[in-house]
């Protein structure tokens, strides 16, 4: 049989794309090594938005997670102590200089150099042509805010007051002193624009199953309060607020870290999107490594064994669809890595999920098993990685091909949908649909979603993930 990639529909491109053909392998792998061709060539087409993306919210948690409870005597003498080092930062239009947005930042040098997050101040780093930031102080003082350094991956951004000097600041508590469980925590921010505020909590260890460590913060969290800073009972900055679960006082704090090196990290220019980009592929390249340094591990579903991965890494869930008036039944596991990177409010990316599914229908027969199969695929199909899905600011126009492949003895239908990324040149969003079609009335879907992976490790990734389903 022979193959080659055909595109629907009309796509804005610089490079005339030839047809590619090959003899189709049973091998899993030959099914992708094709693709380089189309995506890169659709990573140049003319980026065309169709307007300018939401404006983030600045937002660390959720609006209805608890009101901050009155400071304790404790509480209130850091917070008189710290009043003079925290700041709102707001981000303005440039043309009428109406407020977009806010957060909270603080000072941790005399000469006004502070930090905050980076999700404060994306529209300062991706769009500065429509957007300034200013800093206000608790007694009012306001002035214009410069970009020194970021992190888009660890949310954090080092910034510089203008027209700050000889200021009061926060130290950073010593490397040499690690939180103890059980810990009095303070966070201060300015929570949902009402004026500063403190909130009292403890240090419950790191989250688990995070790529990265965050400090897990038994205290109230609201929107406005993103960037502040977490201080020990001595005052001293042990974290930087950054987000909430959406649970009851379960929220997140950036440890210092990260914060350490971002602050001695001496830049001679600006930071733009370019620098987000390298970031963004150097996230994607710990991501993948992190996920394939051993082999997937196999869970049984059904008559079939499927991948899960690293259990340390991944948080996975099952489903069962058992009920004995049905006429069929499914069992399903999805298993997400927990590291979605926001780069605006109208798009996230560096994750990758996977799940699978067993359906059985002997009570159908053959026939009606199929066609449900088949509305059940069709609905997979829908979703944003679908053929045609339009271009946005970050992505370009799904481009999908399917086949029939052999893997592990399982004969599949496989789907494969790549988006490139208009802004950040050599990542993309992958997504892989495969069912079986080798028995009447069973079958195994499994999904794989990769979002900002380069092609080289996307293709690492889907290897490793269909070579380890099989038929028991």
């Amino acid at each position: 049989m022979k193959f080659c990639f055909q595109t629907r529909g009309s796509e804005r491109t610089t490079v005339k794309m030839r047809r590619i053909r090959q003899q189709l392998s049973k091998s899993a792998a030959t099914f992708f090594g094709c693709l380089a061709a189309f995506a890169f060539a659709q990573q140049v087409a003319p980026a065309n938005p169709a307007g300018a993306p939401a404006v983030p919210s600045a937002n660390p948690g959720n609006a209805s997670q608890p009101a901050l409870s009155p400071a304790s005597p404790s509480g209130q003498r850091l917070f008189d102590s710290a009043r003079d080092k925290l700041v709102q930062i707001r981000i303005l239009t440039r043309a009428g200089g109406s407020q977009a947005s806010v957060g909270s930042g603080f000072l941790i040098a005399a000469n006004g150099t502070a930090l905050t997050n980076y999700h404060v101040i994306s529209q300062l780093v991706l769009e500065p042509q429509r957007f300034r930031a200013e800093f206000v102080r608790v007694d009012g003082k306001r002035g214009e805010v410069a970009l020194i350094n970021l992190d888009v991956v660890h949310d954090l951004a080092l910034i510089r007051l203008e027209g700050i000097n000889n200021a009061p600041y926060f130290s950073l508590r010593d490397v040499r002193e690690p939180l103890r469980q059980g810990e009095k925590i303070y966070s201060l921010g300015n929570p949902l624009d009402l004026g500063f505020a403190i909130s009292e909590g403890t240090y419950n260890g790191l989250v688990e199953r995070r790529l990265y460590e965050q400090i897990h913060f038994t205290g109230a969290l609201n929107p406005g309060m993103s960037g502040g800073p977490a201080l020990d009972e001595a005052g001293r900055v042990i974290g930087v607020n950054v987000a909430g679960t959406g649970g009851e006082l379960a929220n997140l704090l950036v440890p210092l870290t990260y914060v350490r090196p971002l602050v001695s990290d001496s830049r001679s220019t600006e930071p733009d999107k370019k620098l987000i980009a390298s970031q963004l592929m150097m996230h994607q390249a710990v991501m993948v490594d992190a996920l394939l340094a051993k082999p997937f591990k196999r869970q049984a579903l059904g008559p079939a064994e499927v991948a899960v991965g690293d259990d340390s890494l991944l948080r996975c869930w099952g489903n069962s669809n058992a009920k004995p008036e049905k006429l069929y039944r499914s069992e399903s596991t999805s298993c997400a890595l927990r590291s979605s990177l926001f780069v605006d409010s109208n798009f996230t990316t560096g994750t990758v999920s996977w799940d699978h599914t067993y359906r059985i229908g002997e009570k159908l027969g053959a026939w009606r098993f199929a066609a449900w199969q088949q509305r059940v695929v069709s609905a997979q199909g829908k979703g944003a990685d679908a053929v045609g899905a339009k271009p946005t600011r970050y992505l370009t126009r799904a481009l999908c091909e399917d086949r029939f492949i052999n893997s592990q003895g399982i004969s599949y239908r496989a789907a494969v949908c790549v988006r490139a990324h208009r802004e950040f040149e050599g990542l993309f969003d992958v997504t892989v649909r495969a069912n079986s079609v080798d028995r009447e009335v069973e079958s195994l879907s499994s999904s794989l979603d990769a979002k900002g992976v380069s092609f080289a490790n996307a293709q690492r990734l889907i290897r490793a993930f269909l070579e380890v389903s099989k038929w028991r």
